[in-house]
Order: structure tokens, then sequence, then C-alpha cells
């Protein structure tokens, strides 16, 4: 079908009232596919085209929870990581949306390791992708039937990383499972100047680790769990770093079931 021109959402108090850079509404093509609705979307925010992916179940009897799923780094929206689990969880009722990071997918600009090569980067990045998730959050929600009580977010490594600051930002979180992950980097340190922590105190948190991660050392996980003063829930997975399969979707799929 052809695009569709919506307004944005005006700006309310908090956060959301710093998002003066969002200029355009959503513009989205759906279509029915196995048995659910498929929305490809992109908005504009602070002049850049932020492209996403929801499923939702056709024909929704009342308002939906509203779960975002973060690739990791070098990854899509389009990926296994987001597409499947997006397509099963909203089997359940769910809207299942993903988004492309800054530098990633479809994104004007692509160059997925540009993130990383410069650390002094990390925090406008962070608030970029921040700002990109809290007006996609209000953009959709003009658009569909979603109840913003029941928000949850998923996020795999550098999708854990930019999430954090998100989820902890926009503050309507009820639950969200950080996969792959500990403080540092784009995820800002667990406490002091610069963490986002403090943001998570409402929300019910699951951290899943792996028991032989290359990237991430268990310290900084567990350092980073160990800040949480909410409801919060560590658990380690066999494997490496690379290895996001079924059993870390199910352990962030079930903390969500369990808690939104």
């Amino acid at each position: 079908m052809p695009g569709v021109m919506l307004r944005p959402p005006s700006a309310t108090t908090g956060f959301r009232a710093t998002l003066a850079g969002v200029d355009s509404g959503l513009t989205r093509r759906e279509r029915l596919y196995a048995e659910l609705r498929e929305v490809r979307f992109s908005l504009e925010v602070a002049g850049e085209r932020v492209p996403g992916l929801m499923f939702l179940p056709p024909e929704p009897e009342g308002p939906l929870p509203l779960v975002l799923i973060q690739h990791p780094a070098t990854s899509t929206k389009d990926d296994y990581f987001v597409e499947e689990p997006a397509k099963a969880w909203a089997k359940r009722g769910w809207a299942c949306a993903g988004l492309d990071a800054p530098l990633h997918g479809e994104r004007t600009v692509h160059d997925p390791m540009a993130i990383f090569r410069d650390r002094g980067r990390f925090p406008a990045i962070a608030a970029q992708f921040a700002a990109e998730v809290t007006a996609a959050i209000d953009t959709l929600a003009e658009a569909y039937p979603l109840d913003l009580s029941r928000l949850g977010f998923v996020g795999y490594s550098m999708g854990s990383m930019l999430g954090i600051p998100a989820v902890a930002a926009d503050g309507r979180f009820k639950a969200a499972a950080f996969c792959l992950v500990g403080e540092g980097g784009l995820a800002g340190p667990a406490s002091g100047p610069g963490s986002h922590v403090g943001g998570l105190a409402g929300v019910a948190v699951r951290i899943v680790g792996k028991t032989n991660d290359e990237l991430i050392p268990r310290q900084a996980t567990e350092s980073l769990y160990e800040a949480l003063t909410g409801v919060k829930d560590l658990v380690w997975l066999p494997g490496g770093h690379f290895e996001i399969g079924p059993d870390v979707i199910r352990a962030a799929g079930d903390w969500l079931k369990e808690h939104l």
C-alpha cells in the first residue's frame, strides 16, 4: 500500500519535551504476513530518517503491549535476532518493533563500526538513539492501538548498550532484558557521573550474560547488575558473545512475559 504520512505527537513533559527534532510523522507500508500484520515504517528525528519494522496481530481486540527489540552491532532490524522473536511474540498478542541503529541498516549513512572508532562520540550517539526510541514509541502510538503502560525492551550486545540509556531516559518502560552487556562504553558506567542506571529503578530488568563472552568481561556484567536497584535478575548461559541463539531469545521473552 502507498506510504501514509501522519503528524507526530505533540511534545509532553520531561524528556519527551526535548524532542523538538522530531520533524515529520510516520511513513509506513503494511502487508499481511504469516497471519500477522507487518509494518515497515520510518520517521524523522533531528533531520535523520529512522527506519523500523513492526509485527502485530492483524486485528487487535484492544491496546497491545509494545516491545522494542534492538539488534547488535553490524546487524539490522531485519536480522534473525529481531524479526523471528518479533513474529513469535506478536502471536502472543504483542506489538514488536525494531529500529535500525545509527549508522546501521537502511540509515542514510551506513558505517556500523564508525560507532566504535571514536569513544568521545558515545554520549552523543546514546542520546541520539534515546531520542529516536521515544519518538518511535510516541509516533507508533498515534497510529496503532498500543498500551504504553506495558512497554518492553530487548537488546543484544550493542542493542543493550544503546538500550540502557534509551530505556532510562524515556521513563515509561515496564520491563527490559539486556543481553550480552556490561558497564562501560555506550552503556555508560554502572554508577557515578554519566551513569544511566538510576533511570532503570522502575524497570524490571533481566541481564543475560554468556559464560565465555570474549568481549564483555564477567565483572563488567556483574557490576552493572549489582548497580540496579529495582526488580532484577541475572542469567548466565553457556557460550560466547556471538552466540545469540534461541536460549538468549527465550530468556528475554520469558522475562517480558512475566513482567509485562
